[in-house]
């Protein structure tokens, strides 16, 4: 799935560290440097402070501090050449809210913009 960014960056926010860790190593083993975030407030800080030199970020949906559809939010009106997938462990129901946020995000990237193969 993430053959178009190989080597590149991701910022996996997941508020439980074992996830998080996971995650992190399944991601290094196919090549790709990794950062982590266990909350959205600190994910938006990296975006901000690696100035959107990452080329996905891959988060849980449900956070603590900020929920990920305002961490896309925020970061697709800062950078938005930076992709946000949201993922989630909650039954689907649960995520109307979420879903309803994250409809709001762009439905297309600006022109120009990096897009990692799917």
């Amino acid at each position: 799935m993430l053959d178009g960014i190989r080597g590149g960056i991701i910022l996996v926010v997941v508020d439980e560290a074992p996830v998080r860790a996971r995650l992190r190593r399944q991601l290094l083993d196919g090549g790709h440097t990794v950062l982590g975030a266990g909350n959205g407030v600190e994910a938006l800080h990296l975006v901000r402070r690696w100035n959107g030199a990452i080329d996905l970020v891959l988060s849980d949906a449900v956070l603590p501090r900020m929920p990920g559809a305002e961490l896309a939010s925020r970061v697709g009106a800062e950078f938005p050449g930076v992709p946000v997938l949201l993922m989630s462990g909650f039954d689907p129901a649960q995520l109307d809210q979420v879903v309803a946020l994250a409809l709001q995000y762009p439905a297309s990237p600006p022109a120009g913009a990096r897009t990692p193969a799917v």
